[in-house]
């Protein structure tokens, strides 16, 4: 499973760990546009992306904004709505068809708290995340759109880069003229 070499990766797991961690893993596959995680409700699935990609959306004055994408190999969830027990303020969107390994969250809180393998394992995805989305906001806050869209070209999967257009220019927070000029420059 990719889930388990990802694990490996943070810290050994033993055939136990592999076992308890299998009981509840779900296999869901989404469809383009169709929904992991729906504006209001409680997030009661971490993912873990094993094809596709999935973006994060939220309404903004009847607008939407598309802040996040996840790709294969990350993990999908609303972690600060976990932690702070409250409901999803955004959507969590699949770009494409998507295939997802689901696990509860209630099962894996569960498990942080009975092992320290599992601690470690939780503390690594949220430093990951949180290191993520600190680059995320230093990007948005300090880099030209130029740079943020070199970076996007640099970061990002094929699949995600072949998004519509109005898709990666609200992610890069500009415009679609803005990011048509950006890209016709590019190319000369």
């Amino acid at each position: 499973m990719e889930l388990f070499n990802v694990l490996e990766g943070i810290i050994s797991l033993d055939k136990t760990h592999r076992d308890e961690i299998s009981e509840f893993v779900e296999i869901k596959n989404y469809k383009k546009n169709e929904k992991f995680l729906l504006k209001g409700d409680p997030c009661s699935t971490i993912g873990f992306v094993i094809k596709g990609s999935f973006r994060y959306n939220m309404d903004f004055d009847d607008n939407d904004r598309t802040f996040d994408f996840s790709v294969e190999n990350e993990f999908i969830s609303d972690y600060y709505g976990i932690l702070k027990s409250k409901p999803a303020s955004f959507e969590i969107i699949a770009n494409q068809s998507s295939t997802v390994m689901c696990l509860p969250t209630d099962k894996i809180l569960k498990l942080f708290d009975q092992d320290m393998v599992y601690q470690k394992i939780g503390r690594t995805i949220a430093e990951t995340e949180f290191c993520r989305h600190h680059e995320r906001l230093i990007s948005l806050m300090y880099h030209s759109p130029q740079k943020r869209y070199e970076d996007l070209m640099n970061t990002m999967p094929e699949s995600v880069l072949k998004l519509p257009q109005h898709l990666l220019a609200n992610y890069l927070g500009i415009t679609k003229e803005t990011l048509s000029r950006i890209r016709s420059r590019k190319a000369k």
